[in-house]
Order: C-alpha cells, then structure tokens, then sequence
C-alpha cells in the first residue's frame, strides 16, 4: 500500500517538472504566425500556449524593433569594413 501511494507521488512529482521544462515558448516562431495576420487567440491554439505567452512575445518584439529603430543595425553603414572597396 505504502509502495502504491509513494509510485504515484513520484509519477506525479515527474509529470509535474516536465510540464515546466515544456513551458518554454518559441516567441520567433510565435512573431512569425503573428506577422502571417492570425490572431493572438488562433497562434495560441496552434502552439498550444497560452494568449499571455503570445501576448509577451509580441511585447518582446516590439521592444527589441524600438530598440534597433532608426539605426543602421548590424549590416548597415558603408565604407571598406562594410564590403565596399576603396581604391
């Protein structure tokens, strides 16, 4: 009997940290089915999270495009250390 509740303790206790390591979100794929024009409630359903997790995706985003706004990013610039050649 003892054996029989500590079994399911266990199995609940696994089941449990499972869900937890399963919690993480992918947000760029979230932003992509975003970006496709489906709603916070359909990407939700499709990826099986919840709407916060997508509505905090969504969020991330757009504070890391106001973040790179009106710079020239990574790639940006010109002159012979961005590709261009100088003779």
């Amino acid at each position: 009997m003892k054996l029989g509740i500590l079994m399911i303790g266990a199995s609940v206790l696994i089941g449990t940290a499972g869900m937890s390591l399963a919690g993480d979100v992918n947000c760029k794929q979230v932003n992509k089915y975003l970006q496709t024009g489906r709603t916070v409630k359909d990407v939700a359903e499709t990826m099986v999270i919840s709407e916060s997790d997508v509505r905090k995706c969504q969020e991330q985003a757009s504070g890391e495009t106001k973040g790179t706004e009106g710079g020239k990013g990574e790639m940006g610039g010109s002159g012979a250390g961005a590709g261009g050649q100088t003779k």
